[in-house]
């Protein structure tokens, strides 16, 4: 089926699933096309023509704040393909993984993740969009911008992730698998592919990949006997490998007998903080005793092997064969790297418990609104442009947002001296828009003209959140009164790339109280200086 045929790949890379899918395709007999984001690169240049893949001269960035960029993007690959006398696809392989941009407080909040102190739900609210877009999203946009070169039967398939580590953004995944479902009843002919656990260049996104390859190696892998004349010959490099590598039998009786005691109970739990600990202590063992680089280079041979022993069944026993139905997400196993076995279906996902939803109404309040109503603050120093709360009356839970775009210095003075030739909305004065946020949800439901509500504490342990002029931050805060005094808002504060969760704790007194308060301050006492 696919000898002859023309097939696009998108998102090959280097040492990644992608390109052991391409040198399969290319084995098949297809003629295969692939993208780059930088298709100018002499080393991406290289590495397709090694790859025996023609490179495609229009770069393809999948961005969810530039989707009209990527629909022209993928407007000229046709243009570039029929140019290439292709006419039609049989095949469209999304590879495309990622996502998170490469910025310091996004790899902060990655790490944070993996050793299981927050969740990818706590990530900034731009990042997780372009992530969920990445990752499933521009599947459907890749098929609908190749319509011209498709049909009913052209066949657009994508990879997901079903393996044994917690994943942290397995719900983008998720995703993916439901997109494929409603590209099939749309008419389209989707396929999902769940490829085994190997080192690829998403492995940072893992805790602990390098146990699991070596368990699944002394599980499934290992044991297999025989394999089909394409596969047989990379089975048998890696076994010679493997037994070449000085220490590797020492290490493997070492980890088959830590990993038979304790693996399987962590990684069912799904426990990312007993997994990151686990992985922490033993990987400290092995870099004392100096076999770590053992493993490592284990892991490296042994993935190889997995990467190309998948490719070839993902093109043979699926795209080739046309062995399923649109729609299905198949999952390759190590033992199924044999190329003997049927590739069935993987298992339903579990579904998370539903949440009781509750009815909310809601109100916006712009600027002038809220200068009118936080009138304590100037101008210069008011930083809320919006604020959408919960309407009606006050009670434990009340949820509300703001936004707060940073001015240019030209804009307010305040932003020239802070600092002096690099304006920057810093961390004390975004801790005073989450007080501001506070004290307005406060004062609008309240509905008194003489209560003042008076900052009294802040907690935002790991503010990260930079701000420079024309950074548009998001505030978001739910309510707790311990009684009609004492405020505490939990709350959050995001930039693009970063979310920082604190509490901002305060009273509300009369606004007589506190002038008096403040009279106390000119008493006449002596001038310490």
């Amino acid at each position: 089926m696919l000898s002859g045929q023309d097939v696009l790949i998108v998102g090959v890379r280097e040492g990644g699933y992608g390109a052991s899918i391409a040198r399969a395709l290319v084995i098949s007999g297809a003629r295969v096309f692939g993208t780059s984001l930088d298709p100018d690169n002499p080393r991406e240049q290289d590495f397709f023509t090694n790859a025996g893949i023609r490179l495609l001269s229009t770069p393809l960035k999948f961005d969810s704040d530039r989707r009209d960029q990527v629909f022209e993007s993928l407007e000229r690959i046709v243009n570039e393909l029929k140019s290439f006398g292709v006419s039609r696809l049989e095949a469209v392989i999304h590879t495309v993984a990622g996502g998170f941009p490469r910025q310091p407080s996004v790899m902060k909040a990655v790490g944070d993740i993996l050793k299981g102190k927050h969740t990818f739900s706590d990530m900034a609210t731009a990042v997780k969009r372009n992530v969920y877009y990445v990752n499933s999203g521009s599947f459907l946009d890749l098929a609908d911008g190749l319509e011209r070169l498709s049909d009913g039967q052209t066949q657009f398939a994508a990879l997901t992730y079903r393996g044994d580590l917690p994943y942290f953004i397995s719900d983008t995944k998720a995703y993916l698998e439901k997109l494929a479902v409603r590209m099939a009843r749309h008419g389209k002919r989707s396929l999902i592919a769940a490829l085994p656990e190997a080192w690829t260049q998403s492995s940072q996104f893992f805790t602990g990949i390098e146990l699991a390859v070596i368990y699944h190696y002394l599980t499934e892998l290992k044991p297999i006997s025989a394999s089909i004349p394409q596969i047989q010959p990379l089975f048998y490099s890696m076994e010679t490998e493997l037994a070449a590598l000085d220490g590797f039998g020492r290490l493997l009786n070492r980890i088959d007998i830590r990993l038979h005691l304790r693996w399987r109970s962590i990684v069912e739990t799904s426990d990312v903080v007993k997994l990151n600990q686990f992985v922490s202590e033993f990987f400290a063992e092995l870099r004392y005793d100096g076999t770590f680089a053992v493993l490592r280079r284990a892991v490296e041979i042994i993935s190889d092997f997995v990467r190309e022993a998948s490719g070839i069944i993902f093109v043979n026993n699926l795209l080739d064969s046309g062995n399923y139905s649109s729609g299905d997400v198949r999952q390759v196993r190590y033992h199924d790297l044999d190329g003997n076995t049927a590739i069935g279906l993987a298992a339903p996902r579990n579904r998370p418990a539903s949440e009781t939803i509750k009815e909310r109404s809601w109100i916006t309040f712009e600027k002038p609104e809220i200068a009118k109503t936080l009138a304590m603050y100037g101008p210069n120093f008011l930083f809320l442009d919006r604020v959408v709360m919960e309407a009606g009356e006050l009670h434990e839970g009340m949820k509300g947002f703001a936004r707060y775009t940073v001015p240019t210095p030209d804009i307010n003075p305040l932003m020239k001296e802070h600092f002096v030739n690099m304006p920057v909305f810093g961390g004390h004065l975004q801790m005073e828009a989450v007080a501001q946020f506070a004290a307005f949800m406060v004062l609008k439901l309240l509905k008194s003209h003489r209560a003042l509500p008076i900052l009294t504490g802040t907690a935002f342990p790991d503010l990260n959140t930079m701000a420079p002029p024309g950074e548009t931050l998001t505030m978001m805060g739910v309510i707790n009164m311990p009684d009609k005094r004492d405020l505490v808002l939990d709350a959050f504060i995001e930039n693009r790339y970063a979310r920082t969760y604190g509490t901002i704790k305060g009273m509300i007194l009369n606004e007589r109280l506190v002038k008096k308060m403040l009279a106390s301050f000119n008493s006449g006492e002596p001038d310490l200086d």
